[in-house]
Order: C-alpha cells, then sequence, then structure tokens
C-alpha cells in the first residue's frame, strides 16, 4: 500500500466514525455545510454583481460602442468619414447624431434637457425602438406630425410639426403624453428687428422611452437628425458619428484602428469607445465586486476556523494511534497527509455543494425573479449572469482556504513523539 492510499484510508476513517468519536464527525458535516453556505452566498453575489454590471451597461452604453467626434465640434463632410469607417471588419453600424442643451416649454413648465438628433436606420434610433413601446412611435419621429395649433392671430389652425420622443420621468415631471405640444429653446441667440432673441421650435411628443434610468429619462430627449440641424443651424454638418460594434469587449482596440483610419491624432478627429466616455462608474463596479469578494470571502475563512478545530481535535484524540503507527514505521509525511486529506476533503464536498447550491440559487433567482424598485435600480428585478470564471475563481479560493486550514493541525500531528506518548498512556 502507497503511502498516499495509506494515508487516505486512515483520514477517511477519523472523519467517520461511528461510535466514541461521534462528535467529531457532527464538527466534521457541520465544517462541510459551513464552507457549502459561504460558497453559495459567494457564488450567487458574484452573478448578482455580474448582472448588475451587464444590466447597467446594456442600459448605459447600449449599442453605441465607440463615438468619432472632431475638435471644434462639427463633423462636416461626415459621410466620407462614415464610409472610412464603414470599411473596418468589426464594425457593425454606423450612425450620425447631433446633440445640444435646450431649454424645454410647456403650461408654465420649463426644464434644461439635452437633445440628441439621431439617423434613421442609424445605431441610436435601433437602440430607442428597444425602449419605446411602438415601432409606430419611433418611425413617426422621422415624418413631420400633423397637429393643431393656437395663434393669436389666426386662432386654431393645422399644422406639421417635426416629432419628439422624451423620457417617461421627464414625462410625469412636465405632464406631458403622446400629443402633447412642447416648445425647445436654443442658448444660442439669434438677430431679429426685434434685438437678439433666443431661437426656439415647438415640437409634438410621438412616444416616451422607459430604459430604467431615471437620470436618462429625465434629462434626454431625441429628435431627428435633419430637424436638429435645421433647428440649430448646422446645415449638413452633425456632432458625432455612433458606431455599433460585433465584439463589445474590443471597443478599445477598435477605437485605436477607427483612429488610425481616419488619419491619426494629427487628422482632428478625437475617439472615445465606452470604457472611456463612463470610466469612472465601470471601475468603481469592479472596485465594488472585488471588494464583495474579499469581504464574502471572510465565511469561508470562518468555516475554516471549525475545519481547524475538528483537525486539532482528532490530532488530540489520536495521539497514541499517532504513535503507534510511528513506532510501526509510518513516516511523519504520511502521518501528515492524513490530516492534509481531512481538510481536502472537506474542502472538495464543501465547494462542491456550495458551487451547486449557488448555480441552483442563481437559476431560482433568473426564473422566478425578486422584484426592485425601477425608481432605485435600472431593472425591476434582480439581474442575475451565471459567469463561469466567477464560480472557478470561487471554488479555488475556497478550496485553498480549506487545504491552507490543515497546516496547524499537521504541525500538531507531526511534532508528536511515539516515546512522550506511550510511555504515560
Amino acid at each position: 500500500m502507497s503511502n498516499l492510499a495509506f494515508s487516505k484510508r486512515i483520514a477517511l476513517r477519523y472523519l467517520w466514525s461511528k461510535r466514541s468519536e461521534a462528535f467529531i464527525t457532527i464538527i466534521s458535516i457541520i465544517s462541510v455545510l459551513g464552507v457549502a453556505i459561504g460558497v453559495i452566498v459567494l457564488t450567487v453575489t458574484m452573478a448578482i454583481m455580474t448582472g448588475f454590471e451587464t444590466e447597467l451597461r446594456n442600459k448605459v452604453v447600449g449599442s453605441s460602442h465607440i463615438f468619432v467626434q472632431k475638435v471644434g465640434g462639427k463633423i462636416y463632410d461626415w459621410e466620407n468619414t462614415r464610409d472610412q469607417i464603414s470599411k473596418i471588419p468589426e464594425v457593425r453600424t454606423i450612425g450620425a447624431y447631433t446633440q445640444h442643451q435646450v431649454l424645454v416649454s410647456t403650461e408654465g413648465r420649463t426644464k434644461g434637457i439635452l437633445v440628441r438628433g439621431i439617423q434613421e436606420g442609424g445605431t441610436f434610433a435601433d437602440e430607442l425602438q428597444r425602449y419605446v413601446p411602438a415601432q409606430a412611435d419611433v418611425d413617426a419621429l422621422f415624418k413631420p406630425v400633423q397637429s393643431r395649433v393656437e395663434t393669436v392671430e389666426l386662432g386654431t389652425q393645422s399644422a406639421s410639426l417635426p416629432g419628439i420622443i422624451i423620457g417617461r420621468e421627464l414625462a410625469r415631471n412636465l405632464l406631458l403624453y403622446k400629443g402633447s405640444k412642447v416648445s425647445l429653446l436654443s442658448p444660442e441667440v439669434g438677430s431679429t428687428p426685434f434685438g437678439l432673441v433666443p431661437r426656439f421650435k415647438r415640437f409634438v411628443v410621438v412616444g416616451v422611452y422607459t430604459s430604467g434610468l431615471t437620470g436618462y429619462e429625465d434629462g434626454l430627449a431625441y429628435v431627428s437628425l435633419p430637424d436638429a440641424q435645421q433647428f440649430f443651424r448646422l446645415g449638413k454638418s452633425i456632432s458625432g458619428i455612433e458606431v455599433s460594434l460585433h465584439a463589445v469587449d474590443e471597443a478599445p482596440r477598435i477605437a485605436e484602428k477607427i483612429l488610425s483610419t481616419l488619419g491619426g491624432i494629427g487628422s482632428g478627429f478625437y475617439v472615445q469607445d465606452w470604457t472611456q466616455s463612463n470610466k469612472e462608474l465601470w471601475e468603481a463596479i469592479q472596485l465594488e465586486k472585488r471588494v464583495y469578494f474579499i469581504v464574502l470571502l471572510l465565511i469561508i475563512v470562518m468555516a475554516s476556523f471549525s475545519i481547524i478545530s475538528m483537525l486539532i481535535m482528532v490530532v488530540l484524540e489520536k495521539r497514541r494511534d499517532i504513535a503507534v503507527l510511528k513506532t510501526l514505521g509510518a513516516r511523519t509525511s504520511s502521518i501528515g497527509w492524513i490530516f492534509r486529506l481531512q481538510g481536502a476533503i472537506i474542502g472538495v464536498v464543501g465547494v462542491s455543494l456550495g458551487l451547486i447550491g449557488g448555480f441552483l440559487g442563481c437559476v431560482g433567482l433568473e426564473t422566478y425573479g425578486f422584484p426592485l424598485p425601477e425608481k432605485v435600480f435600472p431593472t425591476s428585478t434582480v439581474p442575475v449572469q451565471i459567469d463561469l470564471i466567477n464560480f472557478v475563481a470561487v471554488g479555488i479560493a475556497a478550496f485553498l482556504i480549506c487545504l491552507l486550514s490543515t497546516w496547524y493541525p499537521v504541525r500538531r500531528a507531526s511534532a508528536v513523539e511515539p516515546s512522550e506518548v506511550l510511555r504515560y498512556e
């Protein structure tokens, strides 16, 4: 019989005792359950954190992974720029956009918002469709809307107004609904016979989007690109180009490739990918995940103390057996492996049960959901994303902790002197 097989046989016998050492067996079961519970809590928490990160990224970033802009704020020959970018194989879709601050006014209520002019069939238009109930509402954004308006001179008459899609939170704050008419006032002034006055234009609400992010819903509205160009007197120019990729994680590399394609830094273009535009947010989420991992790992560390206690009790209970085994020729290393294997067995069983329980818990949360207040979180239920890397990292970390917990008991067992023990027992 090999030394390892010998140690394994003794370790299993010590772990599962049915007689006088039954109390040690109970502690072993408690140790297994402690490790399993720690692994379950850690895996479920990491799955929820990953789910929140993915959900937030989908809401904030959406399909716009890279933004191409130019020094000075305007891109004039943007069709040529679009054609150059579209030749890059990793690019999925491209869309032009404008972006300006305005004051929205209706029925005595005013609020400063950001208005984004989007291209029909562009990336922003496709993304907006995900948050607007009806496809017809998005289509109406790119068509003039016949509406009844009141004027002082002519009274009520029919007029063709451009459409605007606003967020649900803005609609609530300004008491707007589909069909409401609003006035947009630009901070840029225009010269008239009466002096300098701000430019304004009337729009009709053709749809209300719901993204789950109240900050965006309250401060961001969409109009068609031609209407924005006309209102802000941009001519044929735009504010930037948004690019959607096939592989989201490749955004930093593709951003550098796009900049190189456009002529580098000297061309006046600057390219920003989604990891840069919300860098502080993503770094905060990653830091939070690491902190949660370390803090919750302490649950498994606490469970390892029961493993240490159990193994020390076994060493004290089996001092005579250890002395006899050494007298019969058992090596010190073989004695140490008895207790290492006990810790390893507890670790394997506990980690395995914990990973299975964590997976089932994640599936249960994903299937049945856990409601959340929509005004606080970007989703109505707890988001769960099962990531194999998280499960592997938790399993390895938990097993190593269980293995390290055997260090002191192994040292105590290896230090047993047969002559001292057998002399008095």
